[in-house]
């Protein structure tokens, strides 16, 4: 395996050790692991627009739903040994499977307040017309409330890709998606 190949492993090795952690005393160290900039994307498995619901651009916006991910969601296991990685110059793409481990923190009263919340924002939304406020926040909540009966330790499993770039020397993250099976 090659120089860079290892140290894009080495970069994804970073991401899912910050993903075991969940410490956010680190998640600005661990936001180093990205592209600077606002060009820098994170989508996510319920992503279905730019810029809305769970497709996040710019360093801040990736920021904010990464604390959200270390406080309220599952354990992320991904499979670095198993990723296939690709170089070209000073752009790397990687594919990799990986796993979402059902935690017994998702069963709070502080995820249950927090998916209200986000309920709430669909049916507050009035760039789209009341049927589908209702239709996006009632399938938004039926899938959290579907996540929360699942026994902890319960197997999501999802497929990851990203982007790199080398940016001052370092492989960075510039794009990454998370997909899960349709279910």
């Amino acid at each position: 395996m090659s120089d860079s190949m290892d140290d894009i492993k080495h970069v994804l090795q970073c991401f899912q050790d910050g993903y075991t952690s969940r410490d956010i005393e680190k998640l600005d160290e661990f936001m180093e692991l990205f592209v600077l900039g606002d060009d820098v994307e994170l989508i996510g498995i319920g992503a279905s627009a730019r810029n809305e619901n769970e497709w996040f651009q710019g360093v801040e916006r990736i920021r904010e739903i990464i604390a959200s991910d270390w406080q309220y969601w599952g354990d992320v296991r991904l499979d670095v040994e198993g990723s296939k990685i690709t170089v070209k110059h000073e752009v790397a793409w990687l594919s990799t499977v990986g796993a979402i481990l059902q935690t017994s923190h998702i069963h709070t009263d502080e995820v249950t307040r927090s998916t209200l919340e986000q309920m709430k924002e669909f049916l507050d939304d009035t760039t789209l017309s009341p049927r589908d406020r209702l239709v996006e926040a009632a399938h938004f909540g039926v899938r959290r409330w579907r996540e929360r009966e699942k026994p902890s330790g319960y197997s999501w499993p999802f497929v990851f890709t990203a982007v790199l770039v080398k940016q001052e020397g370092e492989w960075r993250f510039h794009t990454i998606h998370w997909s899960m099976p349709v279910d």
